[in-house]
Order: C-alpha cells, then sequence, then structure tokens
C-alpha cells in the first residue's frame, strides 16, 4: 500500500484533483490501433507518469470507487458536461465501449504543486450516455461514461463449451 504524504498526517484538508485516461481501441486485437484521451478535475495541466492531462476543472465529475483492501467488482461513472457539439463525434464516431478507463487520484500541497498520485481504479467502458440541454440558442452536452472493473469483467465472463448436441453441431455436425 502506497503511503501518501498528502494525507497521512490527518491534515484536515486534502487538496486533489482526478485524472483521467480513456484508451480508445479503434481495431480488435490491434492495441497499437488505438487513440488516448487524458482529461483531469484539476484547473491546469498536469504531467503524471509522462502523460499530460487536460485541464476541465468542474466540468468533470468522477463517480465514487470503492474503497476496500482486496480488489473488488466495483462500478464507476465519469460525466463530462459543457461538450460542443463538435466534440461530441469524439465518442459516437468512436468503439467507445470496450475503451480502457484508468483514474489516478493526485494531491497537491498548500501552493498547489502535484506532490504526489494514487492510482484508484482500472476497468472498461460497458456503457455511455449523451444528453443534451438546449438554453436559448446554446447546446450543452454531457457525456457519461460507465465503466467496470476488471475483476467484474472477468466475473461475468462466460468459458468453455457447452455440453448440448446443438452446440457440438456448431463446430461439427456429425457429433
Amino acid at each position: 500500500m502506497d503511503n501518501i504524504p498528502a494525507v497521512a498526517n490527518n491534515k484536515p484538508l486534502v487538496n486533489n484533483a482526478e485524472f483521467v485516461k480513456l484508451t480508445i481501441y479503434n481495431e480488435y486485437g490491434n492495441t497499437a490501433n488505438s487513440n488516448v484521451y487524458t482529461f483531469s478535475s484539476s484547473y491546469k495541466e498536469e504531467t503524471i507518469d509522462g502523460q499530460a492531462y487536460s485541464p476541465l476543472g468542474g466540468l468533470l465529475a468522477v463517480g465514487v470507487q470503492q474503497r476496500d483492501i482486496r480488489v473488488t467488482s466495483a462500478d464507476t461513472t465519469i460525466a463530462l458536461s459543457g461538450v460542443s457539439g463538435n466534440n461530441i463525434y469524439v465518442v459516437l464516431d468512436n468503439k467507445i465501449r470496450g475503451s480502457k478507463l484508468e483514474i489516478t487520484r493526485g494531491f497537491y500541497d498548500n501552493n498547489y504543486n502535484l506532490t504526489s498520485n494514487a492510482h484508484r481504479f482500472t476497468g472498461i467502458v460497458t456503457n455511455y450516455q449523451i444528453t443534451e440541454e438546449r438554453q436559448d440558442q446554446d447546446d450543452n452536452y454531457t457525456v457519461s461514461l460507465m465503466a467496470s472493473s476488471f475483476k467484474s469483467i472477468l466475473e461475468n465472463r462466460i468459458a468453455g463449451r457447452k455440453t448440448n448436441s446443438e452446440s457440438w453441431k456448431e463446430y461439427n455436425p456429425t457429433d
């Protein structure tokens, strides 16, 4: 377990931000053919492990992640509001389901310098939702991504072959 200095001394105020990395795989089985989008709830651009994260501030809402010592089958949601009409095609034109979603929490000191980070969630996008709010002539889109942890995906996996005669004949008609 990582020791996070920003929270180790029972400080009354902890400054933090959520950092989200979304990897969209464009071709099944080819992980090299992918697009990576990074964004955060920070108000300035930050770099974690060589990856720059775009600041979205209050436009990014990250759902809660279950806090257990052991790996759990928890799901989470992230929501991006204030998305323009042109950027909505990132979701509509890509295979967003099945994308890898990673969430990291970064901790700041009193001078708002990023001092440490802790990985919080790794999972797969299982669904998405786009909502539109129209005010006068302005459209405001909110994109919500629902993600399940890897453990949850593996628990729901079906493996092996069925033993009924229809399943056997699917591979060999003489069985």
